[in-house]
């Protein structure tokens, strides 16, 4: 798929930091809508779904205007992924970013270069998968995981888990990697291409085993190897 294949959604009330965004998603090719606020944002959205949303914390006088357009994103079928650009760099506010299902949480004032590049690793992940509807399930080793990767859907026991498409491929790595074999933190940084950084790594798998225990909640497979990675095995 190409650049102009994509529509990115950019929500920012600083209208110069709007405009550059713009300018530098256009550039590439890509299609963008643009919001100021949190309230247009949900609104648009309700019209149209865009590919990747781009959005501040601080939305006017909203100090949460991003993560509760976040969690409006949540309640679409189809998941849609979202990049936080923000000042606000504590822990807590990183952390909730990603409990709500952000793909990356970068930093004001960020190089344009670099969030670019983010978000073509990102969109080559999700546009490569939507461009092939055909392409089968990915063969588990894992019983009870089904994952169907024509929709970055992972099935455990045949209940739906709540993932975004970075956790659903983090997911992926254990499916093929089968029981007792440790996935590496490279393996899967790898497997986003880039998205996720190494520090953020912990979080996601945090999230994926809160998708876990939302359908079963003795769920405890997923376990830390300390300085190397995790793996899938019942260590009770």
């Amino acid at each position: 798929m190409q650049n102009m294949d994509f529509t990115i959604a950019v929500i920012e009330d600083d209208p110069i930091q709007l405009e550059n965004l713009q300018t530098a998603l256009k550039g590439q090719g890509f299609s963008v809508v643009s919001y100021a606020d949190r309230v247009s944002a949900e609104k648009g959205f309700n019209q149209s779904l865009p590919d990747l949303v781009i959005s501040d914390i601080i939305l006017g006088t909203e100090m949460d205007g991003g993560f509760d357009l976040a969690k409006h994103l949540l309640t679409f079928e189809r998941p849609i992924p979202i990049i936080f650009l923000s000042e606000r760099q504590s822990e807590f506010d990183i952390y909730t970013g990603h409990a709500l299902g952000a793909i990356d949480y970068l930093p004001k004032p960020i190089s344009l270069n670099v969030m670019i590049a983010k978000v073509k690793n990102l969109l080559r992940i999700t546009g490569s998968t939507a461009s092939n509807p055909t392409q089968p399930q990915s063969a588990s080793k894992i019983e009870g995981l089904h994952l169907a990767d024509n929709q970055f859907k992972a099935y455990w026991n045949d209940k739906p888990l709540d993932l975004t498409a970075t956790e659903y491929e983090m997911l992926r790595q254990f499916a093929l990697s089968g029981q007792k074999t440790v996935v590496t933190y490279d393996t899967l940084q790898e497997s986003t291409q880039g998205v996720v950084e190494r520090n953020t790594i912990n979080t996601h798998i945090c999230r994926i085993r809160n998708a876990f225990k939302k359908v079963d909640q003795d769920f405890n497979l997923i376990h830390n190897e300390y300085g190397r990675g995790y793996s899938w095995q019942n260590k009770n």
